[in-house]
């Protein structure tokens, strides 16, 4: 314990003269926070608890609260001058009678809707819910007894602060007024996670809400690329050396404002802006880094009965290892064609999709790999190991995504990578490895042994694997299956120690179409009805991988639509404004769902299953492999080019296939697409 620290703990327990009861220093202090079945202590002293408690009830009016008259609030209010304080003013969906939600197309989606069953605001939704079956996910309701026993931690003052402990709650912190903090230097708080357990019933577990933005100016460029530096950033968090930290989860669906964004909308469902809707059980508002101590050994798992870990900009991870199961997409940054996921070492396990749909690693911006260890794992049937709108580079480190579909990575990435796209689905507990042309291992995985993923290995059509042993110019086979002889981590074999490998299938591959993929894997759609828009006069597909569609090839899209979901409440003119194809995959049931099922055709599955187990993970102690320098990369986000013929993808991306077996995969590119792969016959 250092001086500073001393100093403080000893003037608090005597006089609290010189270090107040109620705030914490500015200084390089660490403060500590010790948790213990819903108290709390900071440096030593009780954190003061409050019986101020959030309430939100449809059916009456409270104008008092802007923008949400359904909201309320209840007992003694804090009084803004402690460091650190426990409320019950936890924000969760409320219960409310699922016979008044309706099936809509609100704001691209489907979606349940609750419009306020009072007559003021008759005209505006109260809250939405996302159709993941015939019923109204009544899962994601919590009732007030709930709310009162899920605690907030509240942290309301700067600092550094080491958590310890079992909290059976949420973590909150906020430094004030969001417009205020976003460009205050001072306002920044640093986590360390030294064996803490926390978890929420009723919504996310740990919750960044106003602290420092260090991209502070990215509203005010005209462009945005794969490069950014949140070295800086106002939400950190330090996982402590040989400790295991876990936190267990939901969401907050989409809770309205009164307000709508388009007053003069003619549409039937107007669109508001949003209120509240935190998706991760591990969230934050602002870019948020990861990173470990000396040893860079320490453990964070994540379970989430949504999304697992999100940040609202920009995502960094330095070290650290970092573990997600989550229902839905594992870690994700949300601010369209703007924010970065960096991983610049440490680990990253994921296991997503455990519900109707999830990508593992989903970037609504860029996706950058520089080094450490990346495995990702998405939902078999529907979504990516990777996800990108502008781009994934993968620059360093050791690489494994699988899923359905796959986002291959930019060219003018600096490490070597194979995309694989097998012809039949692949067993979620076999190996992958990999041998250069004289038998010798230079790339092993194996699923099964990797803890993360637990019982919940996923099988995959797609995967993208990287590794620094990948060179340009060399030959090498793929094999699936078998035992490897040698020493893993999590799955993932040192090739220094590995003696052997046996009862593997050497995998071939043609280069022919695979279920609606075009050669070469990113040429086409995934299987279903999708493939039939290719063939329409006036839908296209875009360099820039956007669509368009004339109005005469949206009738036509319609009625294939209204052909399997005659209950669609879609149009034409909605078709032809769409600009994404994600947008198509929702309205033909291969995305987000419709109100029948996935995607509006009866019988999809009926809500999510059950939230992860919380038993946690072991710790992390053996060294990888030294990873290569990190590095920048030359040229801005680039793009997809345009697609190929016969090969599938031009240039950089073309696939070597032929029609005929071939169990050479040659590394001639950068980004080297294999499709058609199987068994060697």
């Amino acid at each position: 314990m250092n001086l500073s620290r001393k100093l403080c703990i000893l003037f608090l327990t005597a006089a609290a003269v010189l270090c107040s009861l109620t705030a914490v220093s500015a200084d390089d202090t660490v403060h500590t926070l010790i948790l213990s079945s819903g108290n709390a202590m900071l440096d030593g002293n009780a954190v003061p608890e409050y019986d101020y408690a959030w309430h939100a009830d449809p059916t009456v009016v409270h104008d008092e609260v802007k923008n949400a008259p359904a909201e309320y609030y209840t007992g003694t209010k804090p009084s803004g001058e402690d460091a650190v304080y426990i409320a019950h003013d936890i924000v969760y969906y409320p219960e409310v009678n699922a016979d008044g939600y309706k099936a809509a197309f609100y704001d691209d989606e489907w979606e349940w809707v609750y419009y306020y069953p009072v007559e003021e605001y008759s005209q505006y939704i109260w809250a939405n819910l996302p159709i993941q079956g015939n019923e109204v996910p009544t899962h994601m309701m919590h009732s007030e007894e709930e709310a009162w026993n899920n605690p907030v931690l509240h942290i309301s003052q700067p600092g550094t602060y080491e958590l310890s402990g079992t909290w059976k709650g949420q973590i909150w912190i906020d430094l004030g007024d969001q417009d205020d903090t976003f460009a205050d230097e001072n306002a920044k708080v640093t986590l360390i996670l030294n064996g803490v357990d926390v978890t929420c019933d009723v919504a996310p577990a740990l919750v960044f809400y106003s602290v420092y933005e260090a991209d502070n100016t990215w509203e005010e460029r005209e462009s945005h690329g794969p490069e950014v530096d949140i070295s800086d950033a106002g939400a950190k968090v330090i996982l402590a050396d040989d400790s295991v930290n876990n936190f267990t989860g939901t969401n907050i669906y989409r809770m309205l404002k009164t307000k709508y964004k388009d007053e003069n909308s003619t549409d039937e469902v107007k669109v508001q802006k949003k209120q509240r809707k935190i998706d991760g059980t591990f969230y934050s508002f602002r870019s948020m880094l990861i990173d470990g101590q000396e040893k860079d050994n320490g453990v964070l798992n994540v379970y989430s009965g949504f999304e697992g870990m999100n940040s609202e900009l920009h995502l960094t991870i330095n070290g650290g290892k970092v573990n997600i199961q989550s229902q839905d997409d594992g870690m994700n940054v949300n601010e369209d064609g703007v924010s970065v996921l960096t991983v610049n070492g440490g680990e990253l396990h994921i296991v997503a999709g455990l519900g109707t749909e999830g990508d593992g690693v989903d970037s609504n911006g860029y996706l950058v790999i520089n080094g450490g260890v990346v495995i990702s794992a998405a939902k078999p049937q529907s979504d990516s190991g990777l996800d990108s709108d502008r781009g994934s580079y993968i620059n360093g480190g050791y690489v494994v995504a699988t899923g359905s579909t796959m986002d291959w990575p930019e060219t003018n990435s600096r490490q070597i990578t194979m995309n694989l796209q097998f012809a039949s689905d692949q067993a979620p507990d076999e190996a992958i490895i990999v041998t250069d042309s004289d038998g010798n291992v230079i790339f092993a995985y194996d699923p099964d042994k990797d803890e993360t993923t637990g019982s919940y290995n996923r099988g995959y059509r797609g995967a993208v694997v990287s590794s620094p042993e990948f060179k340009a110019g060399e030959i090498y086979n793929v094999y699936v299956g078998g035992n490897v002889e040698g020493g893993e981590i999590d799955g993932l074999y040192d090739i220094s120690t590995i003696t052997g490998f046996s009862g593997a299938v050497r995998q071939v591959f043609t280069g022919t179409e695979v279920r609606g993929f075009g050669p070469g894997g990113r040429g086409g759609f995934p299987g279903g009805p999708e493939a039939e828009f290719m063939s329409i006069e006036g839908f296209t597909m875009n360099d820039d991988r956007s669509i368009s569609i004339t109005l005469d090839a949206a009738k036509e899209i319609l009625a294939i639509v209204k052909e399997r979901n005659p209950e669609s409440e879609a149009t034409a003119e909605q078709i032809a404004a769409f600009t994404d194809l994600r947008e198509l995959f929702d309205l033909m049931g291969r995305g987000r769902g419709g109100p029948n099922g996935r995607g509006g055709f009866p019988g999809g599955p009926e809500g999510q299953p059950p939230m992860s187990p919380d038993g946690s993970f072991p710790g992390d102690t053996g060294q990888r492999p030294p990873m290569p320098p990190d590095g920048g990369f030359p040229g801005g986000p680039g793009g997809m080019p345009p697609m190929g013929g016969p090969g599938g993808f031009p240039g950089d991306f073309a696939n070597q296939g032929t029609g005929e077996p071939s169990a050479d995969f040659i590394m001639n590119n950068t980004v080297n697409a294999f499709s058609g792969v199987t068994d060697e016959k």
